[in-house]
């Protein structure tokens, strides 16, 4: 009596190959060569398996229970499904309900070939394979101990295909007796290999969906739905063995500046960049997502110290510190992160949320590229921050936004030649906002655009107003945000500003900080020129407090230098900053420009500059900043200027 294989209930499950799904109905099947027995019991494989799928069944049951009945079809045999690894280059058995664990685990990692018995050779040639004698056929050379230690007399496999005819597996029935399958036998085979593919196809298309609804599709992260999952789960994890962890909210600066100047195609492959980069600086315990546009969440599942998560954090700064290169293009990218610690922070996924992007933003205000640690006064910092970004976008359409603008004098003339405009914002609930505190805001949420437009369009209109009014004709000057300048049409909002107020284009003065011009270069240069071209004046404000390469002034042919007001304030006291302030002033005018100095607070500072030969002069101590009516007053005044100031 041959020996049986006993069998073994134990479920085998595994992850089924990543395809693409199909849904092909199952092939009529001709039954004219077989009995209505045999009919029947196709049939009846048939139905079963349209009835797992609809009520849901887990794919592998469902094979199981394809060879449960292939089985059942065929007495002293036993069915087996085999898949391809990933890689392609070996098998492992998906589902075998009446083979032992042992024999799995022999046949687990079957290379397919000539040699590796009727399932490898079906999957190595594409093709059905019937091996009437296991111990003599040298089909089964590589494979024939396993054979003989599990009575394996006989096997007969047919290839499992997808849709477009790629072998991806095989189903086989292995008998214990030595035969040769007759048509009912290879059609049994030929119709569960059928049926397996499209449960396989089913079952990756219902994972593929579940990816989809769980990832994002640009870098294959998490999206906001699973990492908040994840988060909860290291909470919970953390309480339990009462550890802790944290949250890292990350958010790319600037990144609106890189899809308004390159594109958003350049954006999403940095976005994508990024992502691998954040990846590689992670622990196994850890996670990434991402939050939604640029930015990303991570959790820190393990129990650290602040100076571990310090050193974390650092690691990711660090991993953006190399330039990206795009299509050709080379960026430059950086992040500011705000991190909150669980449970000191809070015990939910929201608050823990909430809390690291209020410190992300701290981080941001800070300068960028760095990060923080959540505090509870950033609470409150936090809830002011998005009531101004909810307020300034209705505050420009109600017209709450003023400008005041601030003399500057010529100090050989001593006479007022121009004035610099400055936004000033009076809410009507929270009183005077400084531009400190709301520029930042409207900078992170893109409202600065709509806001600097408008500054450029009422400082050209009321500098004409003034002409009207018989003024002397003074020079406005704009400030520029970095978002402003980058923009692709800021030529074009220049033209309408100086057309819609009929202002000549040398009335008009733009500045932009050392930081601007040293983005870009190339980009720079050609805007500037055509902006040159258009007849603007130009400025570098706060100069001094930058890196500006002086042959790189000299292409830009800008028109005048601003020195800080941190040089200027206290250069009575200070020999550096003095030293400072007439350098710059001997090296523009080498340059053929002129220089100004801000913060001008007391007379004696004033002596200096005109000491060092400095063309124009700013500050308290000359004229505060005034609305409009005050500022035509005060130039009406001033003409002619005294010697010792206005």
């Amino acid at each position: 009596m041959p020996r049986r294989l006993r069998h073994n209930a134990q479920h085998r499950r595994a992850a089924t190959m990543n395809r693409s799904a199909f849904d092909n109905p199952i092939d009529p099947v001709e039954y004219t060569a077989l009995s209505a027995q045999e009919q029947e019991r196709v049939i009846q494989l048939q139905q079963t398996v349209l009835e797992d799928v609809a009520l849901g069944k887990d794919h592998i049951q469902v094979i199981e229970d394809i060879c449960r009945l292939a089985e059942s079809a065929v007495p002293d045999s036993v069915a087996s499904c085999m898949l391809l690894n990933d890689d392609g280059a070996s098998l492992y058995v998906l589902a075998a309900p009446s083979i032992p664990a042992p024999a799995i685990a022999r046949l687990d990692g079957l290379r397919p070939g000539p040699g590796g018995g009727s399932c490898g050779n079906a999957v190595f040639r594409a093709q059905p394979v019937f091996v009437e004698n296991t111990l003599t056929d040298p089909r089964w050379c590589d494979i024939r101990q396993i054979a003989v230690d599990f009575n394996i007399n006989a096997c007969w496999s047919m290839p499992i295909r997808t849709a477009g005819g790629k072998v991806i597996g095989s189903f086989a029935l292995s008998s214990f007796e030595h035969r040769q399958p007759g048509i009912f036998h290879r059609k049994l085979l030929e119709i569960s290999a059928h049926l397996i593919g499209i449960v396989l196809a089913r079952q990756a298309s219902e994972a593929r969906i579940a990816y989809l609804a769980s990832h994002d599709t640009l870098t294959g992260l998490p999206n906001r739905t699973l990492i908040r999952d994840r988060l909860e789960q290291a909470i919970a994890r953390a309480r339990h063995a009462r550890g802790g962890g944290a949250v890292v909210f990350l958010d790319l600066d600037n990144f609106k500046l890189v899809n308004d100047t390159l594109g958003h195609t350049l954006g999403d492959a940095l976005l994508a960049q990024t992502a691998e980069r954040l990846g590689a600086c992670l622990q196994q315990a850890d996670s990434l997502g991402r939050q939604g546009g640029d930015e990303f969440l991570i959790v820190l599942a393990d129990a650290r110290t602040p100076e571990a998560i310090s050193a974390q954090a650092e690691r990711m700064l660090d991993a953006m510190q190399a330039p990206f290169r795009i299509d050709g293009h080379v960026v430059a990218a950086s992040l500011s992160l705000g991190i909150a610690a669980f449970p000191a922070d809070g015990a939910d996924p929201d608050t823990l949320i909430r809390k690291a992007d209020a410190a992300m933003y701290h981080a941001k205000d800070a300068g960028r590229n760095t990060y923080r640690f959540f505090t509870e006064r950033m609470n409150h910092d936090s809830a002011e921050h998005l009531k101004l970004r909810t307020d300034m976008r209705r505050a420009l359409d109600a017209q709450e936004f003023i400008l005041h603008y601030q003399p500057q004098l010529d100090l050989a003339r001593n006479a007022i030649v121009g004035v610099e405009a400055l936004i000033r914002w009076p809410h009507p609930e929270l009183g005077p906002i400084p531009p400190a505190r709301f520029i930042p805001v409207a900078e992170s949420c893109g409202a600065i655009v709509p806001i600097g437009e408008w500054v450029l369009r009422e400082a050209c209109r009321q500098a004409a107003a003034w002409d009207a009014l018989g003024l002397p004709p003074l020079v406005v000057a704009v400030n520029l945000s970095a978002v402003q300048f980058r923009r692709g049409d800021l030529e074009a909002t220049v033209e309408r500003a100086l057309a819609d107020s009929g202002l000549a284009p040398e009335r008009l003065e733009l500045e932009l900080t050392e930081s601007i011009l040293l983005q870009d270069t190339a980009h720079m240069l050609q805007l500037v020129q055509r902006l040159k071209a258009l007849g603007v004046k130009l400025s570098i404000d706060d100069f001094g407090t930058g890196y500006s390469n002086l042959a790189y002034l000299r292409q830009l042919a800008v028109d005048r230098l601003k020195i800080d007001q941190s040089f200027v304030r206290d250069m009575t006291h200070n020999a550096d900053n003095a030293s400072i302030v007439r350098a710059v002033v001997q090296m523009a005018h080498s340059l053929h420009l002129r220089v100004l100095a801000e913060g001008v607070e007391d007379a004696s500072v004033l002596d200096r500059l005109r000491a060092f030969g400095c063309d124009e002069a700013q500050g308290y101590h000359l004229a505060r900043p005034m609305d409009a009516a005050a500022c035509a007053a005060f130039v009406q005044q001033a003409r002619p200027a005294t010697a010792s100031g206005i």
